[in-house]
């Protein structure tokens, strides 16, 4: 059976008694004061260096016993200490999630919530809707959406795409916003379609108009080999969006925006569709599934109506800026979704030069 780890003041206070010495006389002698000695007898103080080579000078043993004796005695009690013990976990937890590479802990730090050091593991276990490290590593491994799908142009890295997917699920949580109604869909375009118009703010106003109609909407920075422009969701009752911003332009904002506005209305919340009122819609460069033909049309045909496009593409050989300018004007469409959508059609026009070129550019705080 091991010997029993005890203060050194303990072993101190024996040998006084062997001695029939007082705690006063050996104050006097290594010319300490009586309270402190005392503390030190009960266990209640350290014996530190000075204290130590004292106790050596006046025929206590030498130094190094001292020492010695006291750094185990404070070595056994950190090591039972339940903060130690929790602190020793996070820190062999928040090294090996951070070697295996299971979560990028680089982009959790630059999202400003209080995610730095392993003191902060519990808010990454929080966020992943977990427990503990093995519970982690379970989700990440189970992590597969169904309506994700990657552009074969970009390398992707699943614990990445992970963390984006979780973190953008944390922060619409965070959110409160106004009861979700259906009925709303036709003033929330034509507001969004406004705000995209004036082209001020966009980011803000966006917001701002999709909270009144009871929908969370927050934009989030990707980490590296995240090949995400956005995603739509249920959270609680209310559906949400988060978006991106990979390209910093209004067409692309406008389009994965209104994409995951076609998700929330023609699937998930609608009462026709029940299927889907649990899925996790993703959006990118590669869309093939039906699901993702219905969201792309529902983008077009609601930024550009079908019957004025049609008029618009039948009507003109030629897409010249003053011709998408009097276009924009006539039906108050943002000259840059209008080229947008000319140059996504009619491929040749992306490398034309245009003035609206810089009026598409997308102002981000």
């Amino acid at each position: 059976m091991p010997n029993k780890i005890i203060h050194p003041g303990k072993l101190l206070d024996g040998m006084l008694n062997e001695r029939s010495l007082s705690q006063r006389d050996l104050a006097s002698r290594i010319d300490v004061a009586h309270s402190l000695l005392n503390n030190i007898l009960k266990g209640n103080r350290n014996i530190n260096v000075h204290i130590a080579i004292s106790l050596e000078s006046a025929g206590f043993r030498d130094a190094n016993f001292w020492l010695i004796k006291q750094m185990n005695y404070n070595l056994h009690h950190a090591q039972n200490d339940k903060d130690v013990i929790k602190k020793k976990k996070s820190i062999k937890e928040w090294n090996d999630i951070e070697n295996a590479g299971i979560v990028p802990l680089s982009f959790f730090k630059k999202q400003n919530i209080g995610i730095n050091t392993s003191d902060d593991i519990e808010k990454i276990y929080d966020i992943y809707g977990v427990k503990d490290y093995l519970g982690l590593k379970k989700r990440v491994e189970e992590f597969n959406p169904t309506y994700f799908r990657k552009s074969s142009k970009f390398s992707e890295n699943k614990n990445n795409v992970v963390a984006w997917s979780l973190m953008a699920k944390y922060k619409a949580n965070l959110q409160e916003v106004p009861v979700f109604k259906r009925s709303n869909e036709a003033i929330l375009l034509k507001e969004l379609k406004k705000c995209f118009y004036k082209k001020h703010d966009v980011i803000n106003r966006t917001k701002l108009i999709l909270n009144k109609y009871g929908i969370k909407f927050d934009t989030l920075d990707r980490p590296s080999k995240t090949p995400v422009d956005g995603k739509s969701f249920m959270s609680g009752k209310n559906p949400a969006i988060v978006l991106t911003l990979k390209y910093k332009r209004l067409d692309n904002f406008a389009y994965t925006l209104f994409h995951e506005v076609g998700h929330v209305f023609e699937h998930l919340t609608n009462p026709k569709r029940p299927e889907y009122s649990d899925e996790e819609f993703f959006v990118n460069s590669s869309n093939t599934e039906i699901v993702e033909f219905e969201a792309d049309t529902y983008a077009s045909n609601n930024l550009i109506e079908e019957n004025i496009w049609s008029d618009f593409i039948t009507f003109n050989h030629e897409f010249t800026d003053d011709i998408i300018l009097k276009f924009s004007k006539k039906h108050k469409i943002h000259p840059g979704i209008v080229r947008g959508r000319v140059c996504f059609e009619h491929n040749e026009y992306y490398s034309k030069r245009s003035i609206i070129t810089a009026m598409n550019k997308l102002e981000i705080n």
